[in-house]
C-alpha cells in the first residue's frame, strides 16, 4: 500500500460548513472513493485554511483517475468549489500540492 499526502486551501471562515459537508458525505461519493481503492483517507484543518490530506492506495494515480471519471465526483467537486482558495479557477476541485514522504515508521 502506498501512502499519499497533499495540501490545499479552503476559506477559513467556511470551515464549519466544509466539515459538515464531509460529516454528511454523499453515500455514492464515499462509495466511489472506496471503489477507487483508496483507504485510510483523512483530512486535517489548520486555522489559516490549509488542509492536509492523507490516504493510502495501491495505485494513487489510478485511484484519482477512476474517481475523476465518476459522475458523482463531478457533482461533489461542483458542490465543494465554493470552499476552495486557488489561483487557477478553470480547473474543478482543489488546487492540490503533493507532498514528498521523507520519513515513515511502523
Amino acid at each position: 500500500m502506498k501512502r499519499y499526502a497533499f495540501v490545499f486551501r479552503i476559506k477559513p471562515e467556511l470551515r464549519a460548513e466544509y466539515q459538515q459537508a464531509h460529516d454528511e458525505i454523499w453515500p455514492d461519493m464515499a462509495q466511489a472513493i472506496r471503489d477507487s481503492g483508496i483507504t485510510n483517507y483523512s483530512i486535517f484543518f489548520r486555522r489559516d485554511g490549509l488542509l492536509f490530506a492523507y490516504l493510502e492506495a495501491e495505485d494513487p494515480a489510478g485511484a484519482f483517475t477512476f474517481i475523476s471519471k465518476q459522475e458523482v465526483n463531478s457533482r461533489w467537486q461542483q458542490a465543494m468549489e465554493k470552499y476552495f482558495v486557488k489561483e487557477d479557477t478553470t480547473e474543478p476541485g482543489p488546487q492540490m500540492e503533493e507532498l514528498e514522504e521523507v520519513f515513515h515508521i511502523d
